[in-house]
């Protein structure tokens, strides 16, 4: 019975001093022996531990035996002056910088655009051998009006095709030239002549070989139409990027059908020579040379010179002065052996 009362006397001073402890208790340091230091209020304390309540709200159980010393902090009553926090000045807030204005790119020019695209897609596409084929074609249109003197003097229309293709060791060109045209009522002008050249470098910029057909007529030297089929073996004298000069010999069959004779079918041995040279930028000139006797009797021949000057004067626009000379030893019967044209034009390139 004493026990009792005992144990009872006991929990009632706990519970004394626990609400002690909570109405009453000032908050407190504990320094543990471990080195921690904890900030709480004493809530409930029994024989060997001590309930705290932490300023976050939790409980936290120390054991009696793990608390070495214990500080006292003040309460904060109601004459206990509050440490008053300043208000945080008011920063001023810059004026908003007006958003800065940017100069509009300049517009690359059309035609740079148009060369940058141009060289992007040549880096991009592959080079088929369809495409690097067709790349390399060149070509001139000529118009104008000549005057020559021979079989009949005249004043006459003149046009003129031509075109070149390389592709590796092959060279191809075409050349037609067509003049028409009527002195005082009369024709005074009215033939064709045609050619087509290939060219390949056996030996590359020394030797090469050549075939090369012609046709064409003319009637005022009666030739109703001829057509020559020949070939033969070249040398390249000489190459230079603004000079170049050919040399060719070779052999022809040579075929002239007549109005008013028979035609004429022979061989012939042919001897050429081209020479080109750029004198200034977007001036150049060209002359060549044909000289074909007959296989059998070389005192009957037939000769083609032809020179003349090009000059570019506007983009890809030319003009043209050219004189062409044409001559067979044994025309047809009251024919002039001698055919000479000054021909001026105006060409465009192509």
């Amino acid at each position: 019975m004493k026990s009792y009362f005992k144990h009872l006397v006991l929990a009632g001073v706990t519970v004394c001093s626990a609400s002690l402890y909570a109405n009453d208790a000032p908050p407190m340091i504990f320094h543990l022996k471990n080195g921690d230091r904890i900030t709480a209020i004493p809530q409930i304390r029994t024989e060997t531990n001590l309930v705290v309540l932490t300023a976050f709200g939790s409980t936290i159980t120390l054991p009696l035996d793990q608390i070495v010393s214990r500080t006292t902090l003040p309460l904060l009553t109601e004459t206990t002056p509050a440490v008053e926090t300043p208000a945080p000045a008011e920063v001023p807030v810059p004026a908003e910088a007006p958003a800065p204005t940017l100069a509009p790119a300049p517009e690359a020019a059309p035609d740079a655009a148009a060369d940058a695209a141009k060289a992007v897609k040549e880096k991009t596409e592959p080079v088929t051998f369809v495409g690097k084929f067709f790349s390399n074609f060149a070509g001139e249109v000529q118009v104008g009006m000549d005057a020559g003197y021979g079989a009949s003097d005249y004043m006459n229309y003149y046009g003129r095709v031509k075109a070149s293709h390389g592709f590796e060791r092959w060279k191809s060109m075409w050349d037609g030239k067509l003049t028409y045209g009527k002195n005082k009522g009369d024709l005074s002008a009215d033939k064709l002549d045609t050619s087509y050249r290939l060219e390949y470098d056996a030996i590359p910029k020394k030797l090469f070989v050549y075939g090369e057909p012609t046709g064409g007529y003319d009637n005022i030297r009666e030739i109703d139409y001829y057509y020559t089929i020949g070939g033969g073996l070249g040398y390249h004298i000489l190459k230079k990027d603004n000079m170049a000069l050919d040399a060719s010999a070779g052999a022809s069959f040579q075929s002239y059908h007549y109005a008013l004779e028979d035609a004429r079918n022979d061989m012939y041995i042919d001897f050429g020579e081209n020479y080109t040279w750029e004198i200034v930028k977007d001036l150049n000139f060209v002359q060549k040379l044909t000289f074909s006797p007959q296989a059998e009797d070389w005192s009957v021949f037939r000769m083609v010179f032809e020179a003349g000057v090009s000059w570019a004067f506007y983009k890809n626009m030319t003009f043209n002065f050219t004189l062409i000379d044409k001559y067979d030893s044994h025309p047809a019967k009251n024919i002039d052996k001698n055919d000479l044209q000054l021909v001026s034009s105006i060409g465009l390139k192509f």
